[in-house]
């Protein structure tokens, strides 16, 4: 137990802290409190103040414990010990990016004027940056990573295609960043799918032609 407080301790104070804050700004929120903005930023969809002040913070410390649990269900669970720290990154960033999307709509639940179509964008690119930077060290498994049909058939295939990938996932994410920073309204929206989504299928056509190719030479 305290080997697994001295490793998790900065996440775990970063959950309860999180937890902490919506019981305290419970009793200040408006009945009905907006949840999702469409691709323009503008409120679309609203929620009870208990569902808004308490679903993320709980969905966080539930994808803590998933997140924790993923590692022993997974057939390839050795290969999790030669990217532990990779894996942890991963953890941290989803968490960090899931309080700060919590926090921007507590923001905008009180009043406050946030700019949801510049605000969600820049964090989703970043984070799509924070994990491209080392996707490359991801070892094979069936959880993490690009799981891809020929990924996971070829251990090769796999390293091949997270080096690649991870490359173009950080072109990706930066370019989308800059879009977003210059653009306004809905097209910030449209320059981020494009960011994340079309590196991604590149990754995906070039791990079928890698896969191709091995099979050939084997």
């Amino acid at each position: 137990m305290r080997q697994f407080l001295r490793r998790e301790w900065i996440i775990l104070l970063i959950l309860f802290a999180t937890l902490i804050f919506a019981f305290a700004v419970y009793p200040s929120l408006p009945e009905q409190v907006p949840i999702h903005w469409n691709i323009k930023g503008e409120i679309d969809n609203y929620a009870s103040k208990t569902f808004g002040a308490f679903f993320i913070p709980l969905l966080n410390i539930i994808m803590y414990v998933f997140f924790l649990v993923l590692p022993k269900l997974d057939p390839k669970k050795q290969n999790y010990e030669k990217f532990t720290a990779s894996y942890k990154i991963i953890r941290y960033s989803f968490h960090i990016f899931m309080v700060l999307t919590y926090i921007i709509t507590i923001m905008a639940s009180l009043g406050y004027k946030v700019d949801v179509s510049l605000w969600i964008p820049i964090a989703v690119a970043i984070l799509f940056i924070l994990i491209g930077n080392i996707m490359g060290r991801v070892r094979h498994n069936y959880f993490v990573g690009f799981k891809f049909p020929w990924t996971l058939a070829n251990e090769e295939v796999w390293k091949k295609t997270h080096r690649f990938g991870s490359k173009l996932m950080v072109l990706g994410g930066f370019l989308a960043l800059i879009g977003v920073l210059i653009t306004e309204g809905s097209m910030r929206f449209i320059i981020l799918m494009i960011g994340v989504l079309v590196p991604s299928i590149i990754t995906a056509i070039y791990s079928y032609f890698v896969y191709k190719n091995i099979v050939k030479d084997s």
